[in-house]
């Protein structure tokens, strides 16, 4: 049995500091809230299937714990991505590390092409702090419709 991963119905927003994605919430009065916050449907599966974490490879050897989602093992199509990773490699090799961590977000953001909800994606690495703790990863998203949006994820490894 194949499960399609499908856009979402709820706006997730991604916090920096905090370092977590979270649901928007609707406000009354901006204080009161009264629903969860819809729309920004792309944007909110960007960041799901981003930190979302998929199985490691078999030859995964750096940690024990392979993650993933239960989900996966019926699914032909893994959701998530590997980024997680990142976080126990070293990063001697920048060039090396960047290109892995592009990879692994392309990886994860493929099912928007495939689905033809994109034509195109394109993600560059790129660390914003001299002693590399901080990647950056910026995305290019062109929608079936031509039209570009740009986002932009920091991420503490």
């Amino acid at each position: 049995m194949e499960y399609l991963i499908s856009m979402a119905d709820f706006k997730l927003s991604f916090n920096e500091s905090e370092q977590c994605a979270d649901l928007d919430l609707e406000y009354i009065n901006q204080t009161v809230p009264v629903d969860v916050e819809t729309g920004n449907d792309l944007i909110t599966s960007v960041i799901i299937s981003l930190l979302s974490d998929r199985v490691a490879d078999s030859d995964w050897t750096y940690t024990l714990d392979k993650r993933g989602w239960w989900g996966d093992a019926e699914n032909s199509r893994l959701m998530g991505s590997s980024l997680w990773q990142l976080s126990v490699l070293p990063t001697a090799n920048t060039q090396e590390y960047l290109m892995r961590a592009e990879g692994y977000a392309n990886s994860a953001l493929q099912w928007l092409v495939d689905d033809n909800i994109c034509k195109t994606v394109e993600c560059v690495a790129s660390f914003v702090d001299a002693r590399n703790t901080h990647l950056n990863l910026d995305i290019t998203l062109t929608k079936a419709d031509s039209s570009v949006l740009r986002y932009s994820y920091v991420w503490d490894r």
